[in-house]
């Protein structure tokens, strides 16, 4: 057989090879392969801040330990204090560690927020076992001497008193930590839906659906008291005492409140807390507000100062050099 045959027999395979694969795919397959695309409903419901447990008492009575977890063995170090809503965002500052820029130890106990305001519950242990616990936080506050800054969240509607007293009873429970020049970073809180976001999207799975599992920010978005107690903090103890971290353009983009991202992934594991493969995905964004506040990590070399600190080090090496040759003459 001649090669101008054999590549016409070739050339007739590979044509038989695209007929049949084209009649093996099924009608109405996408035809783009980066379709969005809905996480795993069931899987959302159950991902909580993964190895947390550990260190989130207050489920039942008579926990009043405080607990925690390290996490990361270099870089700044940073505490997180907070109820579940903190504990719900650490998977974010967990990557971070992971990857070596930061080093967290975490303190949270459930529907116990770092502020002086009492607890509004029903249950009396409620209030009475969280104020024990903030007392601890307070004294291991004061006891710690290697802490870059403290992030705090949590959520206020289950506190006693006005909006207006949220300011200065959170920026009380902070004084330890400002008065020893340790600044507070507040992270903003999420929405409060009035169902669970996976029932809804269990309803509607299609793309084109999940609009409506979202709401305006104005019906899910409850009073934010990281603003007055950031400006208080910043007027009593100076602008780089405290700083806000202000989530309402990530969970509301242009004042509407999503439940899933673009592409898919499911933000909210029930009514108020963030599931956690969506928290661990905004450590990026972290970093970048956390280097944006200028005192968690160290402010990059200017280029002068780089070629500044060059030039020294090779004018010493020459002294160096000349003062041996000297000595040796």
């Amino acid at each position: 057989m001649t090669v101008r045959a054999i590549c016409e027999v070739l050339a007739l395979a590979g044509l038989a090879l695209l007929v049949l694969a084209a009649s093996l795919t099924p009608a109405g397959t996408p035809a783009a392969a980066d379709e969005p695309q809905l996480s795993s409903i069931t899987a959302a419901e159950w991902d909580v801040a993964p190895g947390t447990h550990a260190c989130f008492p207050g489920a039942n009575p008579g926990e009043t330990e405080l607990l925690t977890c390290e996490y990361g063995d270099r870089g700044p170090r940073l505490l997180l204090i907070g109820d579940s809503h903190m504990r719900a965002l650490s998977p974010a500052f967990r990557r971070l560690a992971e990857e070596g820029k930061i080093r967290v130890t975490l303190l949270t106990r459930s529907r116990c927020g770092w502020t002086t305001r009492r607890l509004d519950h029903d249950l009396p242990w409620v209030p009475t076992e969280c104020e024990v616990w903030r007392e601890q936080v307070q004294r291991y506050v004061r006891e710690q001497k290697d802490v870059r800054a403290i992030i705090t969240n949590h959520r206020a509607r289950w506190m006693e008193g006005t909006e207006a007293q949220r300011g200065p009873d959170t920026v009380k429970a902070w004084r330890g930590a400002l008065e020893r020049k340790i600044p507070v970073i507040a992270v903003s809180g999420a929405p409060h839906w009035p169902s669970t976001p996976p029932d809804c999207l269990r309803k509607n799975p299609e793309p084109q659906q999940w609009k409506d599992c979202t709401a305006p920010a104005r019906e899910v978005m409850a009073f934010d008291w990281t603003v007055p107690a950031v400006d208080l903090a910043r007027r009593k103890y100076g602008t780089n005492a405290a700083f806000r971290i202000d989530m309402r353009d990530v969970y509301c983009p242009g004042g509407v409140c999503r439940t899933v991202t673009p592409q898919g992934q499911i933000m909210y594991r029930d009514e108020q807390h963030l599931a956690a493969t969506y928290a661990r995905s905004l450590a990026p964004l972290f970093e970048k507000k956390l280097r944006a506040t200028g005192v968690v990590f160290s402010p990059p070399r200017e280029p002068g100062t780089a070629i500044l600190a060059h030039l020294i080090g090779v004018l010493s090496a020459i002294v160096a050099r000349t003062a041996v040759v000297a000595a040796v003459v």
